[in-house]
């Protein structure tokens, strides 16, 4: 009975376990965190891409993208689409990189490799990521 409930428990934990665990959290080692050089350019925003998952088109693309200005070692602006700015500063902190605003939400990202990071938000309230829904920036060459 103790062994045919194990089993279960297992066989429960194993299929309860978050779609999101396959989303990095940790960046690949060669490129520097909280670095905004890392991040300089033009960049399309849309949606991780693998096994089940159904995505339309990125609301960011490279005919309109966002673009990411180094404003000192460790400060960036974030250059929206339509133009609006907002200055982060950066840090580097467990394999990634956390942006940090003047006011509101921070971000985390996760450079996998160099023309392609995951962003996720990190609520107000809690504290925590949303590792589970994450914007994935590409890099426009």
């Amino acid at each position: 009975m103790l062994r045919h409930l194990s089993s279960t428990m297992l066989l429960v934990l194993t299929l309860g376990e978050p779609s999101y665990a396959q989303f990095p959290r940790e960046g690949v080692a060669e490129i520097p965190n909280g670095q905004s050089s890392a991040f300089a350019g033009a960049w399309e925003i849309g949606f991780p891409e693998g096994d089940g998952m159904i995505n339309g088109d990125p609301p960011v693309t490279c005919e309109a993208p966002v673009l990411l200005q180094p404003a000192g070692e460790q400060s960036l602006v974030y250059v929206s689409s339509t133009g609006q700015k907002v200055a982060f500063e950066l840090t580097e902190f467990s394999g990634r990189t956390v942006w940090f605003p003047a006011t509101g939400s921070s971000l985390i990202a996760v450079w996998t490799n160099p023309d392609e990071f995951f962003s996720y938000t990190v609520d107000l309230a809690t504290g925590r990521a949303r590792w589970d829904d994450p914007r994935v920036y590409r890099r426009c060459l």
